[in-house]
């Protein structure tokens, strides 16, 4: 029964009426509320608060000398008598052994 009615001309005059009802109820403003001090205070609090996680998350990640201490390596000796010394991380370099890789352990 629909089928038959989908191209006449009341038909399509329902549907063109449904769709500018429909948009003017969606692009019309809601009503404005007023908001609660303790609301605003806690939107602003949240949003300062993010940007200093933010500008702590950057300062931390620009600070610091990450390039100075790649590769170091520092043993510490302790004996009985003179307690722990730090070896200078040349010293230490020099006194380990080459550490063998499963790669080159392996035949042809």
């Amino acid at each position: 029964m629909i089928a038959g009615m989908v191209h006449t001309v009341p038909f399509r005059v329902i549907a063109m009426l449904l769709a500018a009802v429909l948009m003017v109820v969606v692009g019309a403003p809601a009503k404005a509320e007023a908001m609660d001090a303790l609301t605003i205070i806690a939107i602003a609090g949240l949003a300062v608060a993010g940007i200093v996680l933010i500008a702590y998350l950057i300062i931390a990640n620009v600070e610091g000398d990450k390039v100075a201490n790649e590769g170091r390596v520092v043993w510490v000796a302790c004996a009985d008598a003179d307690g722990c010394v730090s070896i200078p991380a040349e010293t230490a370099a020099a006194m380990m052994s080459p550490v063998v890789d499963k790669a080159d352990r392996q035949g042809p």
